[in-house]
């Protein structure tokens, strides 16, 4: 695909049926081709009390081995077996109940879920239900190890800097969970927002992938050669060696979440492609 191929390198940087809870309105469901969706694009139907995987893609390149939607109805539970992988959850809406051997964690929206490896464990919605985004990245050859494990995207929690990847203006950025978290090669979890006229500049990874999630606010995503216009609820899912960025040219604060994952070694180069993508339109 000639939009995947436009990477100039410059310098390097190391279920029941029922009404799942409400997000924001929805910009219209964007082609699939690049690995841009929406949660709300997905019928209910497909995602009531059972994953449903976002992106009808190819295999992943890197040990992220499911990328799924998952509404649960009101007190809904869903029970899944960690063995030989590392999972986790997004919490969209609602409120979600992990329980683990003997320990338990809550999370509200918008919130997020690690759990240990090896053990069986339940999860269970509140009285308003929950969309959950699931992921699950391989860890084989670890027998266990991890632990239950929650936080949350907290705005105030946020500390502000200079644009990261050759961007401009200002982002606010957070890991919730770095490597040394996770027993597999999960890379990271963090909240980020962009300020009005602010960008994550143009950049790729040579062996990683990362999906942005937003869950306010808009703004111009660019994917190789493609830039599109993406809102709240909206997932993105950057191959490694893709560049990939984000600019916010709207007013209201654009707050989304980056999750990565890397080859089983964890080593990864992440190149800036010296483009803060400000002269950048949407091509479609």
């Amino acid at each position: 695909m000639a939009w995947a191929t436009r990477l100039l390198s410059r310098k390097t940087t190391k279920g029941t049926e029922y009404e799942p809870p409400a997000l924001p309105l929805r910009p219209a469901v964007l082609p699939y081709q690049l690995m841009i969706t929406h949660v709300d694009g997905i019928a209910a139907t497909a995602t009531a009390g059972r994953p449903h995987p976002l992106f009808q893609a190819p295999g992943f390149a890197t040990s992220w081995r499911r990328f799924e939607l998952l509404d649960l109805p009101p007190a809904g539970v869903f029970t899944a077996e960690s063995q030989g992988q590392e999972l986790g959850y997004l919490v969209l809406s609602g409120c979600l109940v992990v329980e683990q051997s003997a320990n338990r964690v809550e999370a509200q929206a918008p919130g997020a879920i690690r759990c240990a490896v090896g053990v069986t464990h339940r999860a269970v919605a509140g009285a308003e239900g929950a969309r959950l985004l699931c992921i699950a990245v391989d860890a084989a050859g670890a027998s266990g190890g991890g632990e239950l494990a929650v936080d949350g995207f907290a705005r105030d929690r946020l500390p502000w800097r200079d644009a990261v990847h050759g961007g401009g203006g200002r982002i606010g950025t957070r890991h919730l969970w770095r490597p040394e978290d996770f027993v597999s090669s999960w890379t990271f979890v963090d909240h980020a927002m962009l300020s009005e006229g602010s960008s994550l500049g143009c950049h790729y990874h040579d062996h990683l992938e990362e999906a942005f999630v937003v869950l306010s606010g808009r703004g111009w995503m660019t994917i190789g050669d493609a830039t599109v216009e993406i809102g709240a609820g909206a997932v993105t899912l950057q191959r490694a060696n893709i560049g990939h960025g984000l600019y916010n040219p709207f007013a209201e604060e654009l707050d989304f979440i980056r999750v990565a994952v890397s080859t089983p070694d964890g080593t990864f180069t992440t190149v800036d492609l010296d483009d803060d993508l400000r002269e950048r339109r949407p091509t479609r």
